[in-house]
């Protein structure tokens, strides 16, 4: 079969405008009512194990999402809410953390890094990882301090991203767990 060379460059072009457009949606995009880490957990979960978010750049996952939007049937609201998750979460420092104070209340950092997304926690959430009900009282502050800090630092294939959270922040969020036990 053969494919002019006039509408390959042409189908060529097409599929880089819309790559390019994801990026910029996923970039650009403002605060979206739907969870990208929820989208996660209730439609790519289903058919692939949870994979760490920095396995693939931004520009891979723009390549992976439209081709998993129209196999998992996601509308372009759920796809850009994925790309601005991977997006936010691939800006942030990977390695600093600051140890400066911190504004926000366990609950807010919970509902701002979109735990319950793949966290079950007072019977709501996902399933991608383990139940935060009693974390604290399972597992121990120390653990629970460098699962927030590292977490891979206990299995490299964790999917949890790392999130670039303060010194005050982590103790904020470990604090409201253990008063969740």
């Amino acid at each position: 079969m053969y494919i002019h060379k006039a509408y390959l460059s042409s189908l060529i072009i097409a599929l880089i405008s819309v790559f390019s457009s994801l990026i910029a949606n996923a970039e650009s995009s403002t605060e979206s009512s739907i969870s990208g880490a929820k989208v996660i957990n209730d439609n790519c979960a289903r058919c692939h194990n949870a994979r760490p978010v920095h396995e693939f750049s931004l520009r891979e996952w723009s390549v992976i999402m439209p081709h998993m939007r129209e196999k998992a049937h996601l509308t372009a609201e759920e796809t850009t809410a994925v790309m601005s998750f991977y997006s936010s979460l691939q800006q942030q420092d990977k390695t600093l953390r600051s140890s400066s104070k911190g504004s926000k209340s366990g609950k807010q950092l919970m509902s701002q890094y979109g735990c319950i997304g793949c966290h079950s926690f007072e019977g709501e959430g996902g399933s991608i990882g383990p139940s935060l009900d009693s974390v604290v009282a399972a597992k121990g502050i120390e653990f629970v301090t460098k699962k927030l800090e590292n977490p891979q630092f206990n299995n490299p294939a964790s999917p949890m991203p790392r999130m670039k959270l303060s010194d005050v922040d982590v103790a904020a969020l470990v604090d409201y767990l253990s008063n969740r036990d």
